[in-house]
């Protein structure tokens, strides 16, 4: 972030009783922190680090021309003036139906910078102190755009404006987003008269007011003088289908200063001008983030910029000192993948900075197997020491095509936040029988003519190998997955295939890219997925869930001493209150923890149908009592704790 310091000196103190700015250092808010602000104290053009200007005739068939040479700091203030100037438009077209080439002319000049491009911002405390003009034609504005979609699916929010309504001046505090049209808005306006402030003060136009925005992932609330104007809830704000359903308050917006003249502001007084809007401050805080010393299941987990971790179905790799959480990135109201698979970095696996998209999906339209709308899930990832590559699978379904595609796809990366680059995606093993079915096995499994769940002797036909022989031209359908590299370096794909039937377990090649065509089948027609995998003093252990959809269910444990079975089913190892929907959750992933000896975090995801971007993480500590493995219900925990109830 950007941050500017400045000395106070006497002349400064001067200047600030004659023209009412404020020289003071920036207002100390208890929990918040200040992380960029212009204070406009160097005179002349505002600062080209934070701002940009718009030229031209920009929008809503204004009268005025924008260019930088009208907005100037000046004695700590800066001065965007609206002006009666003639200006050639260099784009004018006598023929042009178009309000922006069809004016030979403008009449009046005026200026609107911005950070786009310089700075943005998700969430905070955003705050202007400024005196605006209130003159016939006058329209300043205060405000915030997304980046994301065109508008008004990118997203408007106007912590200032004024202008008139019906003729009669009003200060509004609005937000607008996408409708189901495109071009369409959605508001949610607050349009107080004017008339209600000179009413408290006569003399309300010739001051300074504090203009505030406090923006949270539950609320946008716009203040005046510390009033409340209005506060809209982000949960009513989603776009509608031509915004992708994506609520365009949870991304990131750009800052907007600017003096319109005409338009809404009415009819111009040309007789009171040039009108002048000061600003004496913009500044941006955002709440401190305390760090954290331990776990909370099943809470808000904040990354250290404090926006909830997107990484759902997710997995851990710990590289040279650090750990890395890639996971799927959830919008609202779709599981579908709109923005990749995100990756965040951590040291002490309680505070995670969001490093980004490690994985994008493709431009829409593109006809990628990962172009934007498809679904990637349960994204892990493995270093390979040999290469000296990251290696990522993920389970894939092709835009449009529902879950029939049943695909893994891989994608590789020289450095562990990516970019990984997409290499290929395919079904599993076309053409090979798994190595623990036997010949007599085969020939039953060819017998089969159709998978047909009406028949009521369908899991047994599941267990002969009907799914098998089924997919074996194509392939073997690949879902929910994960990876496992054992202690000699052998890497293991396992998933759920045989329409979530049946469990696979494929060996990967050296290199980690491909499988070696040497797979089994295990707890055929168990109906598991979400598996999670880990090993203990030559025991390897794997927690699934049952398939229920979106719904929690009981964990399922099983347990071998070979990754290739046989597997032995054991009881649910979730005890006490919701172990019989594992704390309402369903495994994703089972981490050991470096340096601890036989220490395990159990991964799972609180699922969120309706709202996939709010999905709570519940890690919990692996426990082994006589043996058995356990899993208790912990409201807070942290490593050092846990340590002394690990058994070895």
């Amino acid at each position: 972030m950007l941050k500017k310091y400045w000395k106070q000196c006497m002349a400064g103190v001067m200047v600030a009783i004659l023209t009412g700015c404020s020289q003071e250092r920036p207002t100390e808010y208890e929990g918040w922190d200040l992380v960029w602000h212009d204070e406009f104290n160097k005179d002349g053009v505002p600062d080209s680090a934070f701002w940009s200007f718009e030229e031209g005739f920009v929008r809503n068939k204004e009268l005025q021309w924008y260019q930088a040479g009208n907005a100037v700091c000046k004695d700590g203030v800066l001065i965007i003036e609206g002006r009666k100037e003639r200006i050639k438009n260099p784009d004018y077209d006598s023929e042009s139906s178009s309000w922006r080439t069809n004016r030979e002319f403008a009449e009046y000049t005026s200026a609107s910078i911005r950070t786009r491009g310089k700075q943005e911002f998700l969430y905070g405390r955003f705050e202007m102190r400024a005196k605006i003009p209130v003159v016939s034609g006058a329209w300043p504005a205060f405000w915030m755009l997304g980046t994301q979609n065109s508008w008004p699916s990118c997203g408007e929010i106007d912590i200032m404006e004024y202008y008139r309504i019906g003729g009669e001046p009003h200060i509004l505090a609005n937000a607008a987003w996408g409708a189901k049209r495109g071009d369409v808005p959605e508001w949610n306006s607050a349009k107080l008269p004017y008339s209600k402030f000179t009413a408290k003060d006569i003399d309300w136009a010739g001051k300074f007011h504090i203009w505030r925005m406090d923006w949270d992932q539950e609320f946008i609330r716009l203040y005046l003088d510390d009033e409340l104007l209005n506060e809209i809830p982000l949960s009513n704000t989603v776009n509608g289908s031509v915004g992708k359903f994506i609520n365009p308050f949870k991304t990131p917006h750009f800052i907007l200063l600017n003096l319109a003249m005409g338009g809404n502001g009415g009819e111009v007084n040309e007789d009171l001008l040039p009108m002048r809007y000061e600003i004496d401050y913009v500044r941006v805080y955002q709440k401190k983030q305390e760090p954290y010393t331990a776990f909370h299941p099943g809470q808000i987990w904040e990354d250290t910029e404090g926006v909830h971790i997107n990484a759902h179905g997710g997995g851990v790799l710990y590289h040279n000192g650090t750990y890395y959480w890639y996971g799927e990135h959830k919008s609202e109201h779709t599981s579908s993948a709109l923005v990749g698979v995100r990756v965040y970095s951590s040291t002490d696996l309680y505070n995670w900075k969001n490093e980004g998209v490690a994985l994008p999906v493709m431009p829409e339209g593109s006809g990628h197997k990962i172009e934007k709308g498809c679904v990637i899930e349960r994204p892990k990832v493995i270093y390979n020491e040999k290469t000296k590559k990251f290696v990522m699978w993920f389970h894939l379904e092709l835009k449009r095509h529902g879950y029939a595609a049943a695909e893994y796809g891989v994608a590789e990366s020289d450095t562990p936040t990516g970019p990984f680059h997409f290499l290929y995606a395919s079904r599993s093993c076309p053409d090979v029988w798994p190595q623990n079915m036997t010949e007599a096995e085969i020939a039953k499994a060819k017998s089969f003519k159709d998978f047909n769940r009406k028949n009521g002797n369908w899991k047994q036909s599941v267990k002969d190998g009907m799914c098998v022989a089924r997919d074996l031209k194509t392939g073997q359908m690949a879902r929910d997955m994960t990876l496992f590299v054992d202690e000699d370096g052998k890497a293991y794909h396992i998933f759920s295939s045989e329409e979530n039937h049946t469990l696979h377990i494929a060996e990967l090649t050296d290199d980690y890219l491909y499988h070696t065509d040497k797979y089994v089948r295990i707890l055929p027609a168990g109906h598991n997925e979400a598996p999670a995998v880990f090993k203990k003093d030559g025991v390897y252990w794997m927690i699934t869930s049952g398939c229920t959809g979106w719904k929690p269910n009981a964990a399922r444990l099983s347990k071998a001493t070979s990754i290739w079975g046989p597997w032995e089913s054991l009881p649910n190892p979730c005890v006490g209150e919701g172990a019989d929907i594992t704390f309402d959750s369903q495994s994703t992933f089972i981490l050991p923890v470096e340096g601890k000896e036989n220490s395990w975090i159990f991964m799972a995801d609180r699922w969120r149908p309706k709202n996939p971007i709010d999905a709570r993480y519940i890690w919990l500590p692996i426990i082994f009592e006589d043996e058995k493995l356990v899993l208790k219900w912990m409201d807070e925990w942290n490593l050092s704790s846990v340590t002394k109830c690990l058994s070895k």
